[in-house]
């Protein structure tokens, strides 16, 4: 009886263990914010900072980890897109010298900004560091301007760009220009040794034809010939661009925090690029597609 109990004791002191590890992780998550990459996440959402906080850290004019982090969080609330804060982005992407704060003012204007903030972006894709170019190359995703077409190419090439995280990315956003330079600069990259650069090349062919002959660069051009000798636009039955985003599962204390609502952004159209599926009622009827509803002729 004396050994059962002892047992029972010790099985008792094993779940209490148990549970006071679990209780001290949480504990470490929630006070400190260091111990899973996560938690951030779950912290900001229940003590998120005012616009007056976020923005005066933005502005800071001595620390950029500040401006940094306020910046970010701007751009990430549900005000970020306010014509206040979109200047304010503006006015980092023109002037910041931090490489890092500059990356993430870019991030944030090609969130929320218009197409004509592209023209603002375009000069960082030839930006000494890596990131800023990088998230250049993204953020024209988002951004419909021709005025990027020129850039983006040049970025897409290797003998330009060494970067292949940059190429792929300009390739990605190459995808909303369906042009025959666009074509044939997709088309060589179909070429490029990095198998990532392929691939967005390929997604962007996709996207501009609505063909798909896989990383045949042979094929490509010759169905482009044939097009082109039969007085065809190859482009015709081009796709609705929609830039890409990212996302990922939910993390264990996410899925653990079930009072906790995490919501991901969603593939869109670039701001200043008109959906073909979107025309107005009043173009379809210059056009006699627009049946009268209250026609009862038949």
């Amino acid at each position: 009886m004396h050994k059962k109990n002892l047992a029972q004791k010790n099985h008792r002191q094993q779940i209490e263990c148990l549970f006071a590890c679990v209780g001290a992780i949480f504990c470490l998550t929630f006070v400190s914010g260091c111990v899973f990459d996560d938690v951030g996440s779950i912290k900001d959402a229940l003590t998120p900072k005012t616009a007056t906080q976020a923005a005066m850290e933005a502005m800071d004019p001595h620390d950029p980890d500040k401006r940094r982090v306020g910046t970010l969080d701007l751009a990430n609330a549900p005000f970020g897109g306010s014509e206040l804060y979109v200047k304010l982005y503006r006015e980092r992407v023109r002037t910041e010298q931090d490489p890092i704060v500059l990356a993430v003012a870019i991030k944030a204007l090609a969130r929320h900004g218009s197409a004509e903030d592209a023209l603002l972006i375009i000069p960082h894709l030839q930006n000494q560091q890596l990131h800023v170019r990088w998230e250049a190359a993204k953020g024209l995703q988002r951004l419909h301007n021709e005025s990027a077409v020129g850039p983006l190419l040049v970025a897409l090439n290797n003998d330009q760009e060494s970067q292949s995280d940059v190429r792929t990315e300009a390739a990605l956003a190459l995808g909303q220009y369906p042009q025959p330079r666009v074509f044939h600069g997709l088309v060589r990259a179909l070429d490029a040794p990095e198998l990532a650069v392929n691939i967005a090349a390929l997604n962007s062919l996709e996207s501009i034809t609505s063909h798909n002959f896989g990383l045949d660069s042979s094929a490509w051009l010759a169905w482009y010939k044939a097009e082109d000798d039969q007085a065809k636009d190859p482009f015709a039955d081009h796709a609705d661009y929609v830039y890409p985003t990212y996302t990922r599962d939910d993390s264990f204390l996410e899925t653990m925090a079930f009072w906790y609502s995490r919501t991901e952004e969603q593939p869109a159209t670039p701001a200043g690029l008109q959906p073909s599926s979107t025309r107005s009622t009043y173009d379809q009827a210059e056009q006699g597609e627009v049946k009268d509803t209250n026609d009862n002729s038949q």
